[in-house]
């Protein structure tokens, strides 16, 4: 057996807690605060969010079609696609990607007419030319606010934490 001094003893010793304190905890890298998607996220829920209450408040009229509604999803698409690029030009952004990743999925789904799609586009496009009714779109209109919700939840999270 090796005999150490106490100062040796004392050195290994801090040596060895140290390393496993670092073994114990894991540091996640979360991007910081950006203004710029905190912006864009809040004018996409504003945008859907009139587009859906228009929508409800005209519930089983023609004028509510799909094919009347096309430019709303295509300025959608434009928004989502910048801001996809912002966010994942970030480092260290990937729940900030994965959540704007979600909102595509609830607002635009696949990006084509999928009977099978749980999005407001799917919903809107299989419908028919009254469009969807109001307990649909009610149901859609909270899906995409709690998402988009959850993407600003954590933006300003991030300035809070600055």
């Amino acid at each position: 057996m090796i005999a150490l001094s106490a100062k040796h003893r004392k050195a290994c010793a801090t040596f060895l807690a140290s390393l496993f304190l670092a073994g114990c905890s894991t540091i996640t890298p979360v991007s910081p605060y950006d203004e710029p998607t905190d912006k864009a996220l809040t004018e996409l829920q504003q945008s859907s969010d009139d587009f859906i209450v228009d929508l409800i408040a005209h519930a089983s009229e023609d004028a509510n079609s799909y094919g009347h509604h096309q430019d709303f999803y295509q300025a959608a698409d434009q928004k989502l696609r910048r801001l996809e690029f912002r966010v994942s030009s970030i480092h260290a952004n990937t729940p900030t990607v994965k959540l704007v990743g979600d909102i595509r999925s609830v607002l635009l789904g696949s990006g084509r007419c999928d009977p099978d799609g749980a999005s407001l586009r799917d919903l809107h496009c299989n419908s028919g030319k009254a469009g969807p009714t109001k307990v649909a779109l009610e149901a859609s209109r909270r899906s995409i606010n709690q998402t988009i919700g959850a993407a600003l939840t954590l933006e300003l999270a991030k300035k809070v934490g600055d």
